[in-house]
């Protein structure tokens, strides 16, 4: 008895082709009634779903990409595809279905587990909201920070994938940074006094005090994938990055990331095996960075000592102060996500702003319950850094110790910015925890 394996059927090949010819007939009628550009985008998104779908990964990389590549900036059009939240909808459908069929669990591991509370307590928070809308629209939009999270953990997990990502994170500090320098060059520039200071043209990332905590974040993860990177030729990539930074924070005109820029060489001193030879580079690279910044930037900075002859320093305490009133008018919840900027004047603030403070303004929208979920979270993503820096696998130290360098920098450039809710340190944490518990267990057994 034989049988044929791999020939269609008879039946099978007439339909292929039919399909095969109704596709390619519509997308003729459709290039002849529609932009070319509209029916090339609707055939991308198609081929995008399908791989998505199939691959979450791909979804999960993607997602990534975008908050850094941030293709809107150059294509503004793009903005009205929302295609983080296309992106977030088909990774996330498929990854679930995949969970399901697979019989895995659809919710593991503390950081998801946190974040979905942080994000409980925001829709907590509406109901005692002074503008409930307004909440109910924030906790909606970061429902795409909570599908990011759960598609990194859920889907990246393999040493390769792991591998793939943070080197990824590597290229897009690059990017980042270089972006902030070609914005400068080219006059795209926010004019503060004499200075003129690069921002990211986006959103997010337009303010330029934001874009230095960030690129800043991310250099410590270049500087020790520079020295445990197996691929030489990445070197490179990650020793322009590190130069690029530190010329973005300068462009930036950031007295936050100024002090940011000390406090990481702190750090990275600290936890140098050669403290002599590290306290020289140290100052060699400050002094660097100081004497080669134009003459406009070094007087800003010197502002720092006097912060009390300066008006826009003395509104952020009246915001911090404004962030405690709201904090006593509901201490469990807060005044509701998103709000403050609203109601700060009904709370003695002097305009309405945000708060240019992490804490304070988790503390004045989400109350005391809020600021303590928040801070758990940050908390834990360091203790898991660290414990992938004392791994003995050059992946799990530099994505440990780059971590958890790059956090505890941000928690002190945090202090004086209102990025409670950006996407940029929370995909970071992510990675660290996916990395701690699918990857860690094996390189301990000896099995990645």
């Amino acid at each position: 008895m034989s049988t044929q394996v791999g020939v269609p059927s008879a039946q099978r090949v007439p339909i292929a082709w039919a399909v095969t010819v109704a596709v390619a007939f519509a997308a003729g009628v459709a290039l002849l009634l529609v932009p070319v550009e509209f029916v090339f985008g609707v055939v991308l998104a198609l081929i995008s779903a399908c791989v998505f779908l199939f691959s979450p990964y791909a979804g999960a990389v993607t997602f990534i990409a975008f908050y850094y590549l941030r293709p809107v900036d150059f294509v503004p059009q793009l903005g009205m595809l929302r295609l983080p939240l296309f992106i977030a909808s088909v990774t996330s459908t498929g990854l679930f279905v995949r969970l399901l069929l697979n019989r895995q669990k659809l919710i593991e591991g503390w950081y998801v587990k946190w974040f979905l509370a942080l994000w409980g307590v925001m829709l907590m928070s509406v109901p005692l909201s002074l503008y409930r809308s307004q909440s109910l629209s924030g906790a909606q939009d970061f429902l795409k920070s909570v599908a990011m999270v759960w598609m990194i953990y859920m889907a990246i997990r393999s040493e390769k994938q792991v591998t793939f990502v943070v080197r990824m994170l590597g290229w897009m500090a690059l990017w980042l940074a270089a972006s902030a320098i070609y914005n400068y060059k080219t006059g795209q520039v926010i004019a503060s006094g004499e200075l003129a200071r690069a921002g990211a043209e986006s959103s997010m990332l337009g303010d330029p005090n934001d874009l230095a905590a960030y690129v800043l974040m991310l250099f410590p993860l270049c500087y020790y994938l520079f020295f445990n990177d197996p691929k030489r030729w990445l070197k490179v990539v990650y020793g322009l990055a590190m130069v690029a930074i530190l010329v973005a924070v300068v462009y930036t005109g950031s007295r936050g990331g100024f002090l940011g820029l000390i406090v990481l060489l702190f750090l990275l001193w600290l936890h140098s095996k050669r403290k002599v030879l590290g306290l020289f580079i140290g100052l060699a690279v400050f002094s660097a960075v100081w004497f080669a910044a134009p003459s406009e930037y070094r007087e800003r900075m010197r502002s720092i000592t006097n912060y009390h002859q300066d008006e826009s320093a003395m509104h952020r305490v009246e915001y911090r102060k404004a962030a405690v009133r709201m904090f006593l008018r509901n201490p469990a919840t807060g005044i509701g996500l998103g709000n403050f900027r609203i109601f700060a004047p009904d709370f003695g603030a002097p305009a309405s702003q945000t708060t240019h403070n992490m804490y304070f303004l988790v503390l004045g929208e989400l109350g005391g319950l809020g600021l303590l979920v928040f801070l758990t979270i940050w908390i834990r993503s360091l203790l898991s850094a660290r414990q992938l820096a004392k791994a003995q696998h050059w992946l799990l130290h530099a994505l440990g110790m780059g971590a958890l360098i790059g956090l505890m920098d941000l928690m002190v450039t945090g202090y004086f910015l209102s990025i409670s809710y950006y996407p940029y340190h929370f995909i970071l944490m992510a990675l660290v925890a996916a990395a701690q518990a699918h990857l860690l267990p094996r390189v301990k057994e000896g099995t990645a």
